[in-house]
């Protein structure tokens, strides 16, 4: 029985590497070990492989450098990264160097029988398109020799001809760009994936806390006459090393800290969940602006607390639901404030967040005001072209924007940008009214 594909293993711990092999080869796939990374790019150089599939943590060479000299080495290998330890820094490092999975040990077969499915999906899908581009070029070709022969008998038409060669070569191009976009939403959807499952990871030691402390904070009350008694009779005595004259004070409001900041917990774990949530296709939802403002803010709190000390949010009063989907909508607002947010050169630069209603347009918005460095005339025609980012040092992929716009065409809104380089930026999202009724 001929193999699904060639997989080249590689951990530097001998029973890892073993058992590991073992299992690609029961699922049916051709597997070669190595100890190494030295080791597995000799094998590289002299074999084509389908995947690589290497443990992070290794001697010498780490997991994400033989990743990146892999790829130099065979560029349509495709990466599985594994690692004994839960960082999601790391996960998140693989998944922007291209790996298309990210595992944890220890090892579940059908985790690993699902990547190795979709590395070999990914590939096949590669090899089609890429068979579609050639065929599109062969085509194209034909045709440029068809309308150079024909010339001169056709010279009447010749002006429809070239406008339909523009017209086919920007479909080629946004062909290309709607390729490029399904291999970005994929590694999302294995990020979103490993986001719901450190949000389950939080929120069960959450609910522990959430549970025990009233108990916790039930029984200091039936302790604390007791302990009042013994005060009155022989005085004042150390409670966890601070008199309990002043301790009986503090220990309520201790207790109102540990289940208050549970209960933030709780609002960032449920809000991650609604953000990695799949099936955003739903564009018939009745979404409170506020609500999707609140729940962005929520997620983004800690590099914004670290961006500014000038953090202004203004909520419109009584503002009607826009018709659209709940999740893109979010999705919006948290492109716009990190683009504003990675703006500010100080914590002492202002941002401005707000909600409204424009009477004279029948439109609704969430505004965006940031003091940053601002943007030139040249990039703003520009900030809504996929891929164009002035952060691509920083990891930036200039899709972020080009993706609110096409989420604002969904919901029949529109981006607005109003920017003087030095002195800052307003970007606004902009949302028709829903007239009453509507659907």
């Amino acid at each position: 029985m001929a193999s699904k594909g060639k997989i080249l293993v590689v951990d530097d711990e001998p029973m890892v590497l073993k058992l590991l092999t073992m299992q690609v080869e029961r699922l049916g796939y051709a597997a070669i070990g190595a100890s190494n990374g030295p080791e597995a790019l000799a094998f590289l150089g002299k074999n084509p492989f389908h995947l690589l599939i290497t443990d992070i943590m290794m001697p010498d060479m780490d997991g994400l450098a033989l990743m990146q000299q892999a790829v130099a080495i065979q560029p349509d290998l495709e990466c599985i990264v594994i690692s004994g330890q839960a960082d999601l820094t790391i996960a998140v490092e693989a998944m922007k160097m291209g790996a298309i999975n990210y595992i944890q040990k220890p090892i579940s077969l059908l985790e690993l029988e699902v990547s190795l499915a979709r590395g070999m999906e990914r590939i096949a899908l590669l090899k089609a398109l890429k068979k579609s581009q050639q065929e599109l070029s062969q085509h194209r070709d034909h045709l440029e020799q068809l309308v150079t022969k024909r010339t001169a008998e056709l010279a009447h038409i010749n002006k429809q001809l070239q406008a339909d060669i523009k017209a086919r070569k920007k479909a080629e191009k946004e062909a290309e760009q709607r390729r490029r976009q399904l291999i970005e939403a994929d590694k999302m959807v294995s990020l979103g994936i490993l986001v719901a499952g450190v949000a389950h990871e939080i929120n069960n030691p959450n609910n522990f806390i959430t549970m025990n402390a009233p108990i916790l904070h039930r029984a200091w009350e039936d302790f604390l006459p007791i302990l009042a008694e013994h005060y009155q009779e022989h005085g004042d005595f150390p409670v966890a090393g601070i008199p309990f004259s002043e301790m009986r004070e503090h220990i309520p409001e201790l207790f109102s800290g540990i289940l208050d900041g549970s209960e933030r917990i709780r609002k960032i774990v449920f809000n991650l969940r609604d953000y990695a949530r799949q099936g955003i296709s739903d564009m018939d939802q009745d979404v409170d602006l506020n609500t999707a403002l609140r729940a962005a803010l929520v997620l983004l709190a800690n590099p914004l607390k670290k961006a500014t000390d000038h953090l202004s949010i203004h909520y419109g009063e009584g503002l009607p639901p826009v018709r659209g989907n709940f999740q893109r909508t979010e999705q919006v607002i948290i492109n716009l404030l990190q683009n504003a947010y990675q703006s500010l050169a100080s914590p002492d630069n202002h941002l401005t967040v707000s909600t409204g209603l424009d009477a004279k347009t029948d439109t609704l918005f969430v505004e965006i005001a940031d003091q940053g460095g601002g943007i030139s005339q040249k990039n703003l025609k520009r900030i809504l072209d996929p891929f164009f980012t002035t952060k691509r040092d920083g990891g930036g992929s200039g899709l972020g924007l080009s993706i609110s716009a096409g989420i604002m065409e969904e919901h029949g809104g529109r981006l607005e940008f109003n920017s003087q380089p030095g002195k800052g930026t307003i970007a606004r999202a902009v949302f028709p009214m829903t007239v009453s009724g509507e659907k």
